[in-house]
């Protein structure tokens, strides 16, 4: 098999944590880390995977394939 697709997640609610759970049952994928607008030692997460916070985004783009992003805009502490 070739390389993994390396996998970020933008924002760790309910869809975050979904799309981790998916990423888990596909070997082909990475999860590299999950950006957060949170404090990222606050955020506790179902899996091991790096947590940074949004600002640190951009310095880590040469490290992800595929960026999932969402988020419940009506709440940024969801995000």
């Amino acid at each position: 098999m070739g390389a993994s697709i390396r996998i970020g997640i933008a924002g760790y609610g309910n869809l975050g944590r979904g799309v981790q759970a998916a990423i888990a049952k596909n070997p082909d994928m990475e999860l590299v880390g999950v950006y957060t607008r949170r404090d990222p030692s606050a955020v506790v997460l179902q899996g091991p995977a790096p947590v940074f916070h949004m600002d640190d985004l951009a310095k880590h783009a040469h490290d992800i394939d595929v960026l999932i992003a969402h988020g419940d805009e009506a709440d940024p502490a969801n995000v």
